[in-house]
């Protein structure tokens, strides 16, 4: 039991731990291919925004990801998502910790005493296995958030990049992508910064998806 917590308790870390370097390793480029999410088990089933070919302007710009991830609603959103249920899930092991150790020491001191039918014995054994049993199926909980986390990183990726295609609409040649964390891009000139005008029009639209829904 103590080492099914421990491993729930790890899990839950990892999970959340993972939105934020997948969040902070994602690509913005609009002429970059989408490469597959491997952690996903449910494909996103709309039809991907295809970029649409014409005359090179010979422009460029950049996003900064740090200020799209700190600013981005979807992920302030897909943060607090994550934290409540792992908060509701250690919540959960916490109980069924408290409640292990009591039905344990309940057992162990009828059984110690000797003057405890056996079906009563048995019956308190079958409720330490119900703890157990439980204990497990927080594990699995954790397993499907974890899922979930990589499902919902695949299509806020898949929201970015579709965006990008409507709105640049041939304005640029190519948009790039910088990150202080992984620092694909050494030098750029910030007139060329188009961040914040990305993060305030790409919010306006996840508002007005999330409204629909």
């Amino acid at each position: 039991m103590n080492k099914i917590i421990i491993g729930v308790n790890a899990l839950l870390v990892i999970a959340v731990g993972f939105l934020f370097y997948k969040l902070n390793t994602m690509s913005c480029s609009s002429s970059e291919k989408q490469e597959p999410v491997t952690e996903s088990t449910t494909e996103v089933k709309t039809k991907p925004v295809q970029a649409v070919g014409n005359t090179p302007t010979g422009k460029i710009a950049f996003v900064n990801i740090d200020v799209l991830n700190d600013k981005s609603l979807e992920v302030i959103d897909l943060i607090a998502e994550s934290k409540r249920k792992k908060t509701n899930i250690e919540a959960s092991v916490e109980n069924l910790s408290m409640q292990y150790q009591k039905k344990v020491e309940e057992f162990q001191m009828s059984q110690k005493a000797g003057i405890a039918p056996q079906s009563e014995l048995e019956a308190k054994a079958r409720e330490i296995q119900a703890i157990e049993k439980e204990a497990q199926n927080k594990q699995i909980q954790m397993d499907n958030l974890s899922m979930d986390i990589g499902e919902k990183n695949a299509s806020f990726q898949k929201n970015v990049k579709d965006f990008l295609i409507k709105w640049n609409n041939g304005k640029y040649d190519y948009i790039l992508s910088y990150s202080d964390a992984v620092p694909t891009m050494l030098l750029g000139n910030p007139t060329l910064e188009i961040t914040d005008e990305v993060v305030e029009q790409f919010n306006a639209e996840y508002k007005s998806r999330k409204t629909k829904k």
